[in-house]
């Protein structure tokens, strides 16, 4: 299942987030990489980052050159079938107007009351300090469940210092692995410098959620008597520094041989994208007005 650590005070990095996707590797999934969800045009060019889910189409973490990102979490549950991605949901934030205010975002999401499987969704919406260097407000939205209504809450002050979410029910308290999480990912912030070696800090932080990945992930489900085979399949870490300038790490853990078996990945298996922020001038004016 799923973990998503981040961090939003640090001294020198706006964001500091780290998961893992906890999929059958079965699935048919493409590794991160910039596209725009099949619309590639003048308008619409390829400005996204992210793995993509050939089945659904969508995806459940990515970052746009407009500086948003989101993260989206199952919430475990009988599987229910409505008809719509909750992996749209993360593609229409990251491609949408980035002057929008994210409170109107999220307002305009809400007011489509579409049906969806139960989800967790963590939006992440640039702003301007007034030293004009980069700052996220942060909400998270959630149905608590299979075709609940949406709503939403802006993320607490402990939860902007270290905060996390997986796939269990917003407000029924916080799982064993997330508060673990949490807390490994506050100790490997506390043990660096506040400008730390960019490189030693995301080997670090591959080691967040590390006791996850040793193994495939039995899971007895709650609902039928059966056990499913979820391995980790890779491990994605986002920094992205107060200037705009971004780095984008995705490891793979498990794949499948050519014999159908789940193996480790070999080492190195990953991606590394480094790019800067392309901020436009409407979201720049917004942004100063806002700050």
């Amino acid at each position: 299942m799923c973990v998503g650590v981040w961090a939003l005070e640090h001294p020198q990095y706006a964001l500091i987030l780290c998961t893992n996707r906890d999929e059958y590797l079965e699935r048919a999934t493409q590794n991160a990489h910039f596209h725009n969800f099949g619309e590639k045009t003048e308008d619409h060019p390829a400005d996204v980052l992210s793995g993509l889910d050939v089945r659904a189409g969508g995806t459940w973490l990515g970052i746009g050159q407009n500086g948003r990102v989101a993260l989206l979490t199952n919430i475990t549950e009988e599987p229910v079938n409505f008809g719509t991605s909750r992996g749209s949901l993360v593609s229409s934030f990251l491609r949408s107007d980035p002057s929008l205010p994210l409170e109107e975002e999220i307002t305009r999401m809400v007011a489509q009351g579409g049906k969806y499987s139960g989800f967790n969704l963590v939006l992440f919406a640039p702003r301007l300090k007034p030293d004009a260097s980069l700052t996220y407000e942060a909400a998270l939205v959630t149905n608590h469940g299979a075709g609940g209504v949406l709503n939403s809450r802006p993320l607490s002050a402990d939860e902007r210092y270290c905060g996390g979410v997986s796939n269990n029910i917003d407000g029924a308290g916080a799982w064993p692995k997330v508060k673990r999480a949490t807390q490994d990912l506050d100790a490997v912030l506390q043990s660096f410098p506040p400008s730390p070696s960019e490189d030693e800090l995301i080997d670090r932080l591959m080691e967040v959620l590390a006791w996850r990945c040793d193994e495939p992930v039995l899971e007895r489900s709650h609902f039928r008597n059966t056990v499913q085979v979820t391995p980790i399949r890779c491990k994605p870490v986002i920094l992205i520094r107060g200037d705009g300038q971004v780095r984008f790490v995705e490891r793979d853990i498990w794949q499948l041989s050519p014999d159908g078996k789940p193996v480790l990945a070999p080492t190195p298996s990953m991606r590394d994208f480094q790019f800067k922020l392309g901020i436009n001038q409407r979201l720049n004016d917004y942004l100063e007005t806002a700050s």
